[in-house]
């Protein structure tokens, strides 16, 4: 089974250049968020982050892997990863009404979990996703709505972003796009 990390480094590749080691999962870059509290996850080497030019304090779940959560004040915010050898930056607006440059970012699951409930450690020590999205979702009812076998449906990170979105059902890539990646 493909790693939901190894789907979005995918997706980072599309959508960027430069050093690939760094990357910024949550929030997603142009997102616009109406929570106080958001949460904010990266991986890099001896990674750390900023916000708006300041270190943020960031636990470490994971080796190389950043978590944090904070309250930014309502308006546009530059969120920075640095990590040996490269650097990233994302924008994202926090608050109503956000400039027509934002989109709306949906997170999923819409209540906040442990980050231990989808991933774990492979025994190299590396951060993968561990399965178990039908422990969550209805495995009949995603049948009906996908046109492919259960079996190919647990591989769900190869279309969807399992941390959320500012696309429809949390599609990686258009639904044309996406549908390439493994048919002609």
């Amino acid at each position: 089974m493909k790693s939901l990390l190894g789907v979005l480094t995918l997706i980072l590749l599309s959508s960027s250049s430069g050093n690939e080691q760094g990357k910024i999962l949550l929030p997603q870059d142009g997102s616009a968020l109406t929570s106080e509290e958001i949460s904010i996850v990266a991986t890099g080497p001896e990674g750390r982050l900023e916000l708006d030019g300041q270190q943020i304090l960031a636990q470490e779940p994971f080796p190389n892997v950043l978590h944090a959560k904070l309250r930014p004040t309502p308006g546009e915010h530059v969120l920075g990863l640095t990590w040996k050898g490269g650097r990233r930056e994302i924008r994202f607006f926090v608050g109503e009404n956000s400039p027509p440059t934002f989109r709306l970012f949906k997170q999923h699951p819409p209540v906040a979990t442990d980050c231990t409930h989808c991933h774990g450690l492979s025994r190299r020590g590396r951060f993968r996703f561990k399965g178990g999205c039908f422990d969550c979702h209805d495995k009949e009812t995603f049948v009906e709505s996908h046109e492919h076998a259960p079996h190919i449906l647990e591989d769900c990170g190869r279309c969807h972003n399992a941390h959320g979105s500012t696309s429809a059902s949390h599609l990686l890539l258009p639904r044309e796009q996406a549908c390439r990646l493994c048919h002609n």
